[in-house]
């Protein structure tokens, strides 16, 4: 399947994550109903090899179908983004394991990357306690990951151990501004014994394929910080074209000129559209370069991580500036709850909370390996 053939599956959504979108912030969840069309139109396999039934698009491909879905709502895309881009991770599994993991329920692992877990050598695996934080989509997985810490002959390294769901209890703390519908959760175990088969160990924060493939080659990273500033593109373009169908009817205190006439709007609409056009084509334009590396068989240097990594996190500031222009121009109707552009400034705000797209902890690195320097993390 092509990543058009599931751009058109997403579009085919929106009547029903119309329907739905009251219930996302009563119940914390998305509605069973609207999970299921999402599992039967493949989009949780996007990322997963072909050998296993999925796909394995390419990175441009992947992220403009969540982009489709972030712009009908939020809570959705990232829903969505979750398991279909921890799929990758199949390719650094044994095939049986990545069949049992990927291959039963909806196929959904999730998780958080947060090493708040320790591992400690077992026979034929790992003794795995921790608690995580931001366990989104956890409600509907089948398998939960958690990164641990683990000594090792050359010291401490970290280690992702997938888990079955069932093994995970799950704290009621979602208790958000916006992406209310993700269900991120805290999770924890205690002392679960994981087979050495289910676990990955991180090279620098990458996982080492254990599968052929581009896909599996680029860096864990750069595919993740590309994911989250996606989700928040795809909701500045929904502010945007909400700003539109408001400024067609909206009168400021009964006065006889709509939105759309107002200098003023149309300033801020053209200055929103440069912003997000521009973070947009920075990402994909970084992203792109960094896959046609990965094609010819290139090495990933420092300086393309480095590049995607800032471009990522631009344009999710970008995307973040332009929905706060739209929330100004739209004056009172974006206050009300239920409001569409209401929704958007508090899905996108709390998007651009992720650790992954904060400028203060980026361009501190960044800016060390644009002078030649280490970076100075682990996670990058």
């Amino acid at each position: 399947m092509t990543g058009a053939k599931f751009l058109t599956a997403a579009r085919r959504l929106e009547p029903l994550v119309a329907k739905l979108r009251e219930r996302f912030d009563r119940d914390r969840e998305l509605p069973r109903e609207l999970v299921d069309e999402l599992h039967a139109a493949g989009l949780f396999r996007m990322w997963l090899p072909r050998a296993l039934g999925g796909a394995e698009l390419p990175p441009l491909e992947f992220l403009e179908v969540i982009e489709e879905l972030s712009r009908q709502d939020g809570s959705v895309g990232w829903c969505t983004v979750i398991p279909a881009g921890y799929a990758r991770l199949s390719g650094a599994l044994d095939e049986g394991v990545a069949r049992t993991v990927f291959g039963a329920g909806l196929g959904a692992l999730v998780g958080t990357l947060n090493p708040t877990g320790t591992a400690v050598a077992a026979s034929g695996g790992y003794r795995v306690t921790g608690r995580w934080g931001y366990g989104s989509f956890i409600g509907y997985s089948d398998w939960v990951l958690g990164n641990c810490v683990t000594d090792s002959s050359g010291g401490q390294e970290m280690r992702l151990c997938l888990f079955p769901r069932a093994d995970a209890e799950v704290f009621d703390v979602w208790h958000v501004g916006g992406l209310r519908a993700t269900g991120s959760n805290d999770y924890q175990v205690k002392d679960v014994f994981v087979p050495e088969q289910h676990t990955i160990k991180l090279v620098d924060f990458h996982p080492p394929p254990r599968r052929a493939g581009p896909l599996y080659a680029v860096p864990m990273t750069s595919t993740f910080v590309s994911c989250v500033a996606t989700v928040v593109l795809g909701i500045a373009r929904g502010a945007l074209e909400e700003l539109v169908q408001i400024g067609d009817v909206k009168r400021t205190a009964g006065g006889p000129i709509v939105l759309r006439d107002k200098p003023l709007a149309q300033a801020d609409l053209a200055r929103a559209e440069a912003l997000l056009g521009s973070g947009r084509a920075y990402l994909f334009d970084e992203l792109g370069k960094m896959w046609e590396d990965t094609l010819a068989g290139r090495e990933i240097t420092l300086r393309a991580r480095a590049s995607v990594k800032l471009a990522a996190c631009h344009a999710a500031q970008c995307a973040i500036q332009a929905v706060d222009l739209a929330y100004q121009s739209a004056g009172g109707v974006s206050v009300y709850q239920g409001s569409r552009i209401e929704r958007c400034f508090r899905d996108a705000h709390v998007a651009g909370q992720h650790v992954a797209l904060s400028m203060q902890a980026t361009l501190e690195p960044v800016g060390r390996v644009l002078f030649g320097l280490p970076p100075g993390m682990s996670r990058f």
